[in-house]
């Protein structure tokens, strides 16, 4: 069984990918982004893959 992880876990974690994301949906609307960040996260791979420090989030893509 997978522990789960508190709401706002990412932006105290992985403050850059954060900061990224939002300037992301800054740019393109959350309606774009948003989807494509669940997808990655719930295992579709080349849809959204995150590193920072010792944290990772997302489904790395393929090839």
């Amino acid at each position: 069984m997978s522990e789960s992880k508190p709401k706002g876990w990412m932006r105290d974690a992985m403050p850059t990918c954060a900061e990224w994301i939002d300037d992301l949906r800054a740019t393109f609307g959350a309606d774009q982004v948003d989807p494509s960040i669940r997808a990655g996260m719930a295992g579709m791979p080349n849809k959204f893959w995150s590193t920072e420090g010792c944290n990772t989030i997302g489904t790395p893509f393929e090839g």
